[in-house]
């Protein structure tokens, strides 16, 4: 089991606004609003606000309910997952390593209020809690023992078959943000995130390892 405290994290939002009466000023109470997330990426490391995979950022939608005219509810979802197949060469022999991160889903639910901003801008703060769970992450590779193999690992014959167990998480954070509404039903928004608590369990998983005329441990 593993905990973190009071780690930051960035979500940056491009929202495609759908609502029950389309508007181009900010939503009023009673109105619905659904949206769609760009998580963006530096190298293989997600910046995300929230719980997920490890290297499998997810696709995000979030829905949103205006209790009034300065609050919502909300809830956002949350999926994750695929899988790679890289070769390797060396001393004659190619080697072939698959991975699957498995599927993963998240859920959080938040409240969100909003200030007075202008008639097109809608600044907020909120908070809300986050579970996750995901398949275990699985690997499968010929002729080596290990997942990123050099020249010196690609051995004929040997074989890697590993798998983790499944994923729970769950936590807490608080956020800021603004919403721009510039056009009928379309506004674009940035929202900031603090995590406040989070904790994953992973379940056991398991090796093994064949080698070139060894046998199998």
């Amino acid at each position: 089991m593993h905990m973190k405290k009071n780690v930051a994290n960035v979500l940056v939002i491009a929202a495609i606004c759908i609502t029950s009466n389309l508007f181009a000023q900010k939503p009023a109470q009673g109105e619905k609003t659904a949206e769609v997330t760009l998580n963006l990426q530096t190298g293989t490391s997600p910046i995300s606000f929230g719980l997920h995979r490890s290297g499998a950022a997810p696709a995000e939608i979030r829905l949103r309910y205006f209790i009034s005219d300065l609050s919502a509810i909300r809830l956002r979802l949350g999926m994750a997952g695929g899988s790679t197949t890289n070769r390797y060469a060396g001393s004659g022999v190619d080697a072939e390593v698959k991975v699957s991160n498995g599927f993963g889903l998240s859920f959080f639910p938040g409240y969100e209020m909003h200030f007075e901003g202008t008639n097109k801008l809608s600044p907020y703060v909120g908070g809300q809690l986050g579970i996750s769970l995901a398949g275990g992450r699985s690997v499968s590779a010929s002729n080596s023992l290990v997942e990123n193999p050099g020249p010196a690992d690609i051995i004929s014959g040997n074989k890697l078959e590993s798998s983790a167990g499944s994923t729970f998480g769950f936590g807490a954070g608080v956020f800021m943000g603004a919403d721009y509404y510039f056009l009928d039903g379309v506004y674009l928004g940035a929202e900031f995130g603090l995590s406040l608590f989070n904790m994953t369990s992973t379940g056991d998983g398991e090796s093994k390892s064949t080698l070139s005329g060894a046998g199998t441990t």
